[in-house]
């Protein structure tokens, strides 16, 4: 027995070691696991900040008739994502591991599924510190096997933040780039090495794949800190996501060309696309990267994609098979849909395939819906290249969250004094 405990210890500690210089990231690492959100105020969150007292659930699906058990970790990070140095103690309050109790089996869906959900903090587990964590869902209790990870961050709003946007001094991209323009209030808090012990991070929609970290201050003026705005706060703009919206599977609506009921479920086909890096720019609506779960199908289903009120769409939302094409008469780099579904990652599963002098084509399922998306091809790192397929425009409405830290080497861990979400709309 003692052998055991102490060849227990040993792997425990290996496996803690080996986290310590992970880059933890969003992904999902079982193919059965669809549908992977994090809500704040009932909402899908752009970025997952909460503030001290705040809470945040996260959603998921597995495609099964029965229920797995699934039990989760929630790990502190430092700036860069990395497991900090503190002990579980320090930052939690309660326990780690605990099951996911909360579940809800499918309702008359041809695809069946379970829809879990967790909400955090609660009885078992409570947060005593503010920074960047990980969440880490495990299908199997020895926290061996993880499924899906999730970042999320906890601001102390101890500072004030303001953010605008300015031209983009580089004039080759100010057609093409937003500029942000970042001070902070100090207010009456006392930080001894402003320039080495604060730096900010800034996220463009909730996309992790474009963003800055680690940027220093530029200078001081007494109380009030200034970023450097010369060119390192600048970010493509991208353009207005595509969209399409599926929440009734008994019509069709804007950018869905056909709709197929059949005994084994539905077949979805969106209109044709084109490539647009070259289109001028055109102003749509959209859901800022994100996608809503909800269904119009059955009498009790209300509301609208923004208000992530109707919790019934959560397991009474069917899956259909979503066709995307994208029309093109010759073959580039591989082509890959791209969107919160992945993400924002390329993912071989949502590889598109060519068609000889038509274009690609991508059959996938995915649940009831409104979604967002792009086009992209693969660049050397891996990376979705937007450049020949989608392209860039400062007059795009992106939202930004920017996050200021605070490595505070008395407690050595890097704090978030405060955060701010400010939304571009190209008109400055």
């Amino acid at each position: 027995m003692k052998l055991s405990f102490l060849l227990f210890g040993i792997l425990l500690t290996i496996g803690l070691n080996a986290q310590n210089g992970q880059v933890y990231e969003d992904m999902v690492y079982d193919d059965k696991i669809k549908s992977v959100q994090m809500y704040i105020n009932r909402q899908p969150a752009i970025v997952p900040v909460i503030g001290m007292n705040g809470s945040f659930t996260l959603r998921f699906d597995e495609l099964s008739d029965d229920a797995n058990e699934f039990f989760y970790q929630v790990i502190h990070c430092d700036r860069y994502w990395k497991a900090s140095d503190l002990e579980e103690i320090e930052y939690i309050d309660g326990f780690n591991g605990e099951e996911i109790q909360n579940y809800e089996f499918s309702t008359n869906t041809y695809v069946d599924y379970v829809n879990f959900s967790l909400t955090l903090p609660n009885e078992d587990t409570r947060f005593r510190i503010s920074g960047n964590y990980i969440l880490i869902i495990y299908d199997d209790e020895q926290l061996t096997n993880p499924v899906i990870t999730r970042r999320f961050m906890i601001d102390e709003n101890m500072v004030q933040l303001y953010t605008d946007f300015q031209r983009v001094y580089d004039v080759t991209k100010s057609n093409t780039h937003q500029q942000l323009e970042v001070e902070v209030d100090l207010l009456d808090m006392k930080i001894g090495d402003p320039m080495n012990e604060l730096s900010i991070a800034i996220i463009q929609n909730n996309r992790w794949d474009k963003m800055i970290n680690d940027s220093p201050p530029k200078f001081i003026s007494r109380n009030r800190v200034t970023f450097d705005n010369t060119g390192k706060l600048a970010m493509a703009g991208g353009k207005e996501f595509r969209q399409f919206d599926i929440r009734s599977l008994q019509y069709t609506t804007e950018f869905v060309a056909q709709i197929d009921l059949h005994d084994m479920g539905s077949d979805v086909l969106l209109h044709l696309e084109k490539p647009r890096a070259y289109s001028g720019f055109q102003d749509e609506i959209d859901f800022d990267g994100r996608y809503i779960v909800q269904t119009f199908d059955f009498p009790t289903a209300t509301g609208n994609p923004a208000s992530g009120q109707d919790s019934e769409s959560n397991y009474r939302a069917d899956y259909a098979n979503i066709i995307f094409a994208l029309k093109m008469n010759e073959s580039l780099d591989p082509v890959y849909v791209v969107g919160p579904f992945t993400d924002w990652r390329i993912d071989e599963t949502y590889k598109m395939q060519y068609v000889a002098n038509k274009g690609y084509v991508l059959k996938t399922p995915l649940k009831q819906g409104v979604y967002n998306y792009l086009f992209a091809t693969k660049d050397a790192d891996g990376l979705p290249n937007y450049d020949t397929l989608e392209g860039d425009s400062q007059r795009t409405v992106n939202y930004y969250t920017v996050i200021l830290y605070y490595t505070d080497f008395t407690q050595q861990f890097d704090r978030i004094l405060d955060t701010q979400l400010v939304r571009a709309t190209g008109e400055y």
